[in-house]
């Protein structure tokens, strides 16, 4: 019995030995592990990089270098700087981590973006005229109309003249929209059109990063006043995008500006060309299809004054409601009028109940754009109450549809449409309800043409004409068929 005692006393003694063993080999074996990753992981980064290790610097690429971390919309984000890189392989990346690490080094090893900023900052502006290249533009876009309809060839839609905004496309995303010809082709400009977005910094982060490699890489970067005081510094208080020093270093490296400014020079870069040309200059009365109509269809006048406001604290003060709902207030007290509000909620508005009641306003909260178009049409006049908008369509929508307009003097954008033959501007509300008062002038309106005026001074072909001519001039042809022949070359066109 007392040596099956110690014969178990020995072997729990091996046992536990033998388990001692075991922990130091598992043990060992982790952290020879652990020490191989770091030591991959370190020299795997340090061939990502040719940076200096200054802890200031914040730049884009950093995000990207990053940016496995930022999920599937960064990695789109990332495949959007491949179509701006010329040294890249775009079919080598797409979705997946794997795939987006290999397409980070390939963006750090040629130059980072400090690196792009000194190649744009050496480049030289081609155009050295007037900043103001808005007489200049009107000849060439004249002359090239003229070259179009002299060419015995045939007419077609593939070789008629002119570059329009496209649609907004996954790449490149937001604030960034690409300039096209008319046959659908890409023509290597990218419009910058909104400020960056405040609330995801990698995403604001990259979309800067991506502007410099562009500049780089020798595209055409231009900007477009469409956003509010865009480029200048955003007011609305309900927005989340705004212009930092970084961002007006970028506006002042772009190859020229298309605006809607009276006084140009207090919001535009000094130094970067600019023409008179708002993203309203491009609708095209003719067209009419099942998305809508932009010729009149002849509809009864059922509403004395429109106005458009989606609703919500952004829309309120974009589109100025507080002028907007005592001028309704009184324009009904003194006329009787009936007035269409468009897109707003109205039920939490109790001073205007009486007068939903009466008829003497009629809410629409929502309508798709085809019967939007109709309801304008069906209204006497059109109001704009807006003071920090850049040039609302609307204004165009409702000149197309051969209504008057109304305007606010103070509009940022879109007040070169009041004319004589499109409306009246005013200040206030008693000048809005003055000038309301002339458009019922009899004399006053025999004098309205407002689409026939939209025709001949605005509209899709002309604006076509006139983006084309302004970025030969301030570009000159041989960077232009340059910036063309770059995404050509990338696989970019669709």
């Amino acid at each position: 019995m007392g040596g099956n005692k110690y014969q178990s006393r020995d072997n729990f003694t091996t046992w536990r030995a033998w388990r001692k063993t075991t922990i130091r080999v598992f043990v060992g074996l982790n952290l020879l592990i652990i020490v191989g990753f770091y030591v991959a992981t370190s020299s795997f980064h340090g061939g990502l990089s040719h940076m200096d290790e200054s802890s200031s610097h914040t730049s884009a690429t950093d995000a990207h270098r990053h940016g496995r971390m930022l999920g599937a919309q960064e990695g789109k984000q990332q495949q959007l700087l491949t179509l701006a890189d010329p040294n890249g392989d775009a079919r080598a990346v797409v979705s997946g981590a794997s795939q987006a690490e290999a397409h980070l080094k390939e963006l750090h090893q040629p130059q980072d973006v400090r690196a792009d900023k000194a190649v744009v900052a050496e480049q030289t502006r081609f155009y050295t005229g007037p900043l103001d290249v808005d007489e200049a533009t009107m000849k060439l876009a004249l002359v090239i109309n003229q070259t179009y309809w002299d060419d015995p060839s045939e007419k077609t839609w593939w070789n008629k003249p002119g570059y329009h905004l496209s649609y907004m496309e996954d790449y490149p995303p937001y604030p960034y929209q690409r300039i096209k010809s008319e046959d659908g082709k890409d023509t290597g400009v990218v419009a910058l059109i909104a400020p960056f977005y405040d609330l995801t910094y990698y995403r604001a982060e990259m979309a800067r990063a991506m502007f410099w490699r562009m500049k780089a890489n020798g595209q055409v970067v231009i900007g477009i006043s469409s956003y509010q005081e865009f480029p200048g510094q955003i007011t609305n208080p309900f927005d989340d995008r705004h212009t930092t020093e970084a961002d007006w270093e970028i506006y002042k490296a772009t190859d020229g500006w298309l605006h809607c400014f009276r006084e140009p020079e207090k919001w535009i870069p000094p130094g970067v060309p600019r023409i008179l040309l708002s993203e309203s200059d491009f609708h095209n009365p003719e067209r009419r299809d099942d998305g809508g109509s932009l010729q009149p269809w002849g509809l009864e006048k059922l509403y004395d004054v429109a106005y458009s406001n989606q609703g919500g604290e952004w829309n309120d003060w974009a589109r100025n409601w507080t002028l907007a709902k005592p001028s309704f207030i009184r324009l009904i007290a003194e006329t009787n009028a009936t007035v269409l509000i468009l897109g707003r909620d109205l039920t939490k508005e109790a001073d205007l109940q009486p007068l939903i009641a009466s008829g003497n306003i009629v809410s629409h909260e929502k309508a798709l754009w085809r019967d939007f178009l109709k309801l304008i049409e069906q209204s006497r006049s059109l109001v704009t109450f807006n003071v920090h908008d850049a040039s609302p369509r609307v204004l165009a929508e409702a000149m197309c549809m051969d209504v008057p307009v109304l305007i606010n003097w103070h509009i940022l954008g879109g007040w070169k449409y009041a004319t004589e033959q499109t409306g009246e501007d005013f200040f206030d509300t008693a000048s809005f309800i003055q000038a309301y008062k002339r458009l019922q002038e009899p004399e006053r309106k025999a004098r309205l043409r407002p689409r026939q005026w939209y025709r001949e001074n605005s509209g899709y072909y002309r604006a076509s004409l006139q983006l084309q001519a302004f970025l030969h001039i301030v570009m000159g042809d041989e960077a232009m068929r340059s910036a063309k022949q770059l995404m050509t070359d990338r696989h970019a066109e669709p």
